[in-house]
């Protein structure tokens, strides 16, 4: 008789063990951001933004602001970090707001010099030089009608269309062909920081997601990273995380 109840409990309860189980798990959100074009994008504005994140009520926000200057003055961050990334901070007093971003080893655990961005990033003024190379710039149109369409994206669509997978592809292609056409020429070392930023980014999203294990997290991160936090996720994680996604 009582191995009858001990049998008739377990089918009884099984059901609610495993949808424990099943809430159990961590959840998180990879959410792309579009910096100053949220005030140019009507679809897509930073209270649409904002918004989300109430609505999925995270226990963690991870910011795109370096874990070392998450603590930092608002005008510092103001200086250094896209508006959206540094209001979450203020804005959502209830949750954790983590840092995620790298800047490069030059900069690492020291504070971002005043006007660094103008005077003294060496990828700053790499990109201006090939920004007025004329031959570089040639051999680059080729890639202006993927840049175009990645525009159109942050200019018009809402937070779920450039989050359904679309942009990602897109980035992914204008990257890799981006990569391919700076190869051995003195432009190489920016995509050689883009990769090692997004590999730097996405592992910090990582010990984020390992530090918190059963609590809803979303990620803040600008467009052009997503895909590849998205595809480092997946690769650790699998099915042991609920990764929500809009292109399902």
């Amino acid at each position: 008789m009582e191995n009858k109840i001990t049998i008739i409990l377990a089918i009884v309860l099984f059901p609610f063990i495993y949808i424990n189980a099943q809430t159990d798990k961590t959840e998180v959100f990879v959410i792309s951001t579009i910096h100053k074009a949220h005030n140019a994008n009507p679809n897509y504005t930073y209270d649409s933004l904002f918004n989300f994140i109430k609505k999925y009520n995270p226990d963690v926000i991870g910011v795109e602001i370096r874990p070392e200057d998450i603590d930092s003055s608002l005008d510092y961050l103001k200086a250094n970090y896209p508006y959206e990334m540094y209001v979450s901070i203020t804005q959502f007093p209830s949750q954790r707001v983590l840092g995620i971003d790298w800047m490069g080893e030059n900069l690492a655990g020291k504070p971002i010099p005043q006007d660094y961005w103008k005077e003294k990033s060496h990828i700053k003024k790499l990109q201006q030089k090939l920004n007025t190379d004329s031959v570089m710039q040639q051999k680059l149109s080729i890639l202006d009608p993927i840049n175009e369409e990645k525009i159109n994206l942050a200019l018009n669509a809402s937070l779920r269309e450039l989050n359904d997978g679309r942009y990602d592809l897109i980035n992914s292609i204008f990257y890799r062909q981006l990569e391919f056409l700076l190869k051995d020429t003195e432009y190489q070392s920016l995509t050689d920081f883009y990769k090692k930023r997004d590999e730097m980014i996405s592992q910090n999203c990582v010990e984020i997601i390992k530090a918190n294990t059963g609590n809803k997290i979303i990620f803040l991160v600008g467009a052009d990273h997503r895909d590849f936090i998205l595809k480092k996720i997946r690769k650790l994680f699998e099915d042991t995380i609920l990764l929500n996604d809009f292109d399902k």
